[in-house]
């Protein structure tokens, strides 16, 4: 299987499965099956920048006719993850979902969160992993080539800068 590489996201080098589509905003991969039929999962950046998943609970019924954008999937992180079907079709999930939140991080590109059976050629918004990872060179994960933890984004900075500025006087007082 060919792969295209992102080097230093968080320290590491990830490889990315090119016989797939990535959604880059919502850190999804989607692979094409036969007759419209694609698995949908977390893509190993965005397990890394989620800090692993806890937790996978589905937000509609099997079965389910699902519009683009609608949400279908609740991953329970170090934070809430709520993912929208990048496609429009009929939901499915895997029988072994609860275990998939354990396996999305040991494997992220042969656990699929869910299925949906789209019209046939419909890609909707995703793109390859050549978009994907340049989509990715300007994200969070790239601007901490050393994977450090704690104060790296720009916002963490500017906060941890502004507290190491303050003085603190006699009784804990500024």
């Amino acid at each position: 299987m060919s792969q295209i590489t992102v080097s230093n996201f968080l320290g590491r080098e990830l490889l990315l499965p090119q016989d797939r589509l990535y959604d880059a905003e919502q850190g999804l991969w989607a692979q094409p099956g036969e007759g419209g039929n694609w698995a949908l999962g977390l893509a190993e950046p965005a397990v890394l920048m989620a800090g692993g998943v806890r937790q996978v609970e589905p937000l509609v019924e099997e079965g389910e006719t699902v519009a683009a954008g609608q949400l279908v999937v609740l991953v329970l992180t170090g934070k809430l993850k709520y993912v929208q079907a990048p496609l429009a079709g009929v939901i499915s999930f895997p029988a072994e979902l609860e275990q998939a939140a354990g396996r999305a991080a040991q494997d992220p590109y042969g656990t699929a969160l869910f299925s949906i059976a789209a019209a046939k050629g419909d890609s909707g918004p995703l793109a390859n992993a050549a978009v994907f990872a340049k989509a990715l060179s300007d994200s969070d994960g790239s601007r901490n080539p050393s994977g450090a933890t704690g104060a790296v984004s720009p916002t963490c900075k500017a906060v941890y800068q502004g507290i190491g500025g303050q003085r603190l006087g006699e009784g804990g007082e500024a």
